[in-house]
């Protein structure tokens, strides 16, 4: 390339920068961007979930009144939950509900983690037998909503990826974030 060809690429390549600063500029004060304290600042206010109001379990509450939610769908007697919808990569399959009344279920299952190594898409599922249980009742409507999955390893060993033999997990977090969610139930 010869040196002239060279000079007009750089003095294009320059223009080129500057037209593009200038144009972001231009529309910098269209765009609400926070950084630094100012995005602190953004996040301090942000409301909280919406406070939970647990009921006590009875048995006036029949099977066909109680539900729970699998990754943000309403559902009765899940054969599985997961804590992350995306990609499944932590779950218990294979539920079976011994109790699925009064605002109480328990059951049994299988936790499954995927450890991604070397990869999520190439990792290796690691299993282990466990009891499980639906709880912290609310109702909405008609309906009674199981709101939190828990989650005890059979033998008492730790959980794999868990340092710890149980877990549980917030399911109707989504539920409460999202209240057109609520329409209609």
């Amino acid at each position: 390339m010869s040196a002239k060809k060279r000079l007009l690429l750089s003095l294009s390549l320059l223009l080129a920068f500057w037209v593009i600063t200038f144009a972001l500029s231009a529309v910098k004060s269209h765009i609400p961007i926070k950084v630094g304290a100012d995005l602190l600042e953004s996040q301090s206010n942000i409301a909280p979930l919406p406070q939970q109001d647990f009921l006590a379990p009875t048995s006036d509450i029949p099977a066909a009144d109680m539900w729970t939610y699998e990754c943000e769908l309403v559902v009765q007697r899940p054969e599985e939950m997961t804590k992350n919808c995306a990609d499944f990569g932590v779950l218990v399959r294979n539920i079976k509900w011994d109790q699925w009344s009064g605002g109480k279920a328990h059951g049994t299952g299988i936790y499954s983690e995927n450890d991604c190594t070397p990869s999520c898409a190439e990792g290796k599922r690691h299993e282990m037998p466990v009891t499980v249980e639906l709880s912290e009742l609310t109702k909405v409507g008609k309906k009674y909503f199981l709101n939190t999955f828990s989650f005890s390893s059979r033998k008492g060993n730790d959980l794999p990826g868990v340092n710890s033999p149980d877990g549980s997990w917030d399911i109707s977090e989504f539920y409460r974030m999202v209240p057109e969610l609520h329409a209609g139930k």
